[in-house]
């Protein structure tokens, strides 16, 4: 393996720190050990990785921040590879609303936070397929 910025080839599995910002708040996860290279100390991130990271992101600023902005709803929209429109359509308004709020020209209505972060954790955590729940008796 050689390092893609320096052509290093001496590697050790570190636990790298990821910053992402999430509106105005930074977000930082140390939950991932990575080949980190010697010589520079760069690592490289999977697609896939990076993808969790932004989701677990979003989760944890839709829930420690005093209020969810318009910025924040962005990145949670984008962390969960949606457009506009297609947010909209899952949660069941129109994509005129989702605009207005990501640009905080109309304030979010309190459920607006409440079920994007149902979808973000939805994501991490799919519900399970093959278990079927009925009434008992």
């Amino acid at each position: 393996m050689k390092c893609h910025a320096c052509d290093g080839d001496r590697f050790e599995s570190r636990v790298v720190e990821i910053a992402l910002r999430v509106g105005r708040h930074s977000v930082i996860s140390r939950a991932h050990r990575r080949p980190v290279c010697l010589a520079c100390g760069e690592y490289t991130l999977p697609a896939r990785t990076l993808e969790v990271v932004e989701v677990q992101a979003a989760i944890v600023a839709f829930t420690q921040a005093p209020r969810v902005n318009g910025d924040m709803l962005c990145f949670g929209r984008k962390a969960l590879g949606l457009k506009q429109t297609e947010l909209a359509e899952r949660i069941g308004t129109t994509k005129e609303s989702v605009s207005r709020w990501e640009r905080e020209e109309r304030p979010m209505e309190p459920w607006v936070p409440l079920t994007v972060l149902a979808l973000l954790r939805e994501r991490l955590m799919p519900p399970p397929k093959d278990i079927e729940f009925k009434r008992a008796g």
